[in-house]
């Protein structure tokens, strides 16, 4: 499971901050129009086009400074006062997940220190080239499958956890597809380690399970930040917020007095639902 989420753009709109200011008739504001903007700018993020994203996001913006400026704070026809802004940094959010399966996280970072320490051997001349091979590879099979067993950790916590039932069955075709990949990493490894493992069979092998895993990988990843952004909208609406930003390639800056950080209120949140 990776440690940051993509960098995909959320942003969280209250429908009442849209509702308010469409109206009171104004001609050249809708809100389809600016959701419209507001997909195109995720696209762009999405794509890689940071830097455009980020101007579409500006116009955004603008227009609502525009339309909200267009009413003074004791206009009593427009109801409009100072909007309740917020941004949940989503990156630090998923470290509820990361945490959840630390134990598991630790046994692929110990694969990672053999791995060096072999390689220093080798380099040093204390171990031949070929039997570094030979346990640099099995260790590799190694990490990779202490990779599957965090992603599988998590998804039988999510699974477990009442909060998560919504998307049980996600979880539950996760958890069908990760398996089968497992049994044939086990099968690998155990040939690996007796010898009689074809070295390019191997390869291929151990490439086609890295490439599955990476996929499946992606789908927890994407999953979990699904969650994350469900949660700081339903926790953002009850807590009277009319708009909510994601942190990450969208804040910029923000006003510690004026803009909250909601990362604390949402991390508190997934830990309730991911404990039960």
């Amino acid at each position: 499971m990776k440690k940051t989420v993509s960098v995909s753009l959320t942003l969280v709109l209250v429908l009442t901050l849209l509702v308010s200011l469409v109206g009171f008739g104004q001609e050249n504001f809708t809100a389809d129009l600016l959701i419209k903007e507001l997909r195109r700018a995720e696209q762009l993020i999405n794509d890689g086009e940071v830097q455009q994203g980020l101007e579409s996001l500006r116009g955004v913006q603008s227009i609502l400074n525009s339309k909200i400026s267009e009413f003074s704070p004791d206009d009593k026809r427009a109801g409009v006062s100072a909007l309740k802004v917020g941004y949940v940094n989503a990156t630090e959010a998923f470290t509820v997940f990361t945490d959840a399966v630390k134990e598991e996280r630790q046994s692929a970072q110990a694969k990672d220190e053999e791995l060096r320490s072999i390689r220093e051997k080798a380099i040093q001349g204390e171990i031949s080239k070929s039997e570094y091979q030979k346990q640099a590879d099995i260790l590799q099979a190694e990490k990779l499958k202490a990779q599957l067993e965090i992603d599988m950790a998590m998804v039988e916590k999510m699974r477990s956890a009442p909060g998560f039932e919504s998307v049980s069955d996600q979880l539950k075709k996760l958890s069908n597809q990760v398996q089968p990949i497992m049994d044939e990493l086990n099968s690998t490894l155990k040939n690996m380690r007796q010898g009689s493992a074809v070295p390019k069979e191997v390869n291929n092998t151990l490439s086609q399970i890295n490439s599955q895993y990476q996929q499946l990988d992606d789908l927890l990843t994407k999953l979990i930040e699904s969650k994350i952004f469900q949660i700081a909208n339903v926790r953002a609406s009850e807590a009277g917020y009319d708009l909510v930003l994601r942190q990450e390639n969208v804040v910029l800056y923000g006003n510690q007095e004026t803009v909250d950080n909601l990362t604390g209120m949402t991390k508190k949140a997934l830990q309730e639902e991911l404990s039960g």
